[in-house]
């Protein structure tokens, strides 16, 4: 064989095998595309002529290629009937920071997400659900922007009112010491929630100088009441005397006796202490038809103390 007949027969076989191998690669081998999204799992047979992984996803329609994650390996070798791991974003909306947002659910947790979404938190931000949920149809994402700050504030503390019964004292004699206000150090704590402020909490960290409460003292002689209490405000009262033997009773079937008294129950509740300057405590227990609105009808030991009495304009304390 000649040197041109050779050559000539070496071109024919490279020329074969070529072909042989571009035949080889026009085969299509089918592959199965599992497709999971947050609704559930979807698997399609396909023929493919990519010989790797992501040669084969590359093949899809530009629209089934939005909004995915390839799972398998993209540089792994194409075989017959291997299981391709895709998923599948679906379109969703969320709140973030207290705004709407669209965002694309993928199987998973929330944390990865999250992060899939290019949506950042810190550990103050409220995120729900839960970061270690997964996500689902019913998913509904919603995460608040936490802020903590903190400052220093140097602050008046006003005296508060000490207020004590005091049997050394006449009934309904008001015997008060004026106290001093103080100034403290706070630190003060506020959170803002989505940049609107929700909280704020104040503590204590020095004082510059401590206040001093005011006392008032209520003297409490005929009816013997001792230790602290508190009023919840306080008004001018009408108040008359009234006197109907030892054993009467009131509209609420208690004994009347000097510490009792009559009232307009839609104004004051039976029940009600009250301390009245010039008598003392006295419960309300009873009722009458000229009893109305800020009248009080005090219970006394005699006719002749209702006499006495008569009636004066006093200020009245309601207690807690």
């Amino acid at each position: 064989m000649t040197l041109r007949k050779l050559i000539l027969l070496n071109i024919i076989l490279a020329l074969i095998c070529g072909a042989l191998f571009v035949w080889y690669r026009m085969i299509p081998v089918p592959v199965l595309l599992q497709y999971q999204s947050v609704s559930g799992t979807r698997t399609v047979r396909v023929e493919t002529r990519g010989k790797t992984v992501g040669a084969a996803v590359g093949e899809l329609k530009s629209t089934d290629r939005q909004n995915i994650i390839v799972d398998t390996d993209r540089d792994a070798p194409i075989q017959t009937d291997m299981t391709i791991r895709i998923r599948r974003g679906t379109r969703a909306e969320a709140e973030i920071a207290g705004k709407k947002r669209s965002i694309v659910l993928y199987p998973g947790t929330i944390r990865e997400n999250l992060k899939l979404n290019k949506i950042s938190y810190d550990k103050d931000d409220i995120v729900r659900p839960a970061l270690s949920g997964q996500a689902t149809t019913a998913t509904n994402l919603k995460v608040q922007v936490v802020d903590v700050k903190t400052r220093r504030k140097t602050v008046t503390v006003p005296a508060k009112n000490e207020v004590v019964f005091d049997r050394s004292l006449s009934s309904g004699t008001v015997s008060s010491t004026g106290g001093r206000d103080g100034k403290g150090v706070y630190k003060y704590i506020t959170t803002y929630v989505n940049g609107k402020k929700t909280k704020e909490k104040a503590k204590l960290l020095s004082w510059v100088s401590r206040p001093k409460n005011n006392s008032v003292r209520f003297g409490t002689s005929k009816t013997g009441e001792t230790g602290s209490v508190r009023y919840t405000r306080t008004f001018t009262g009408n108040c008359t005397a009234y006197y109907a033997g030892t054993n009467a009773r009131g509209a609420t079937g208690q004994v009347c006796h000097y510490g009792t008294c009559a009232v307009d129950p839609s104004v004051i509740p039976y029940g009600t202490k009250l301390y009245i300057e010039g008598y003392g405590v006295a419960v309300a227990n009873d009722c009458g038809g000229a009893v109305k609105g800020n009248v009080i009808d005090l219970y006394m030991n005699s006719t002749s103390e209702c006499i006495q009495w008569g009636r004066r304009y006093k200020k009245v304390y309601v207690l807690k």
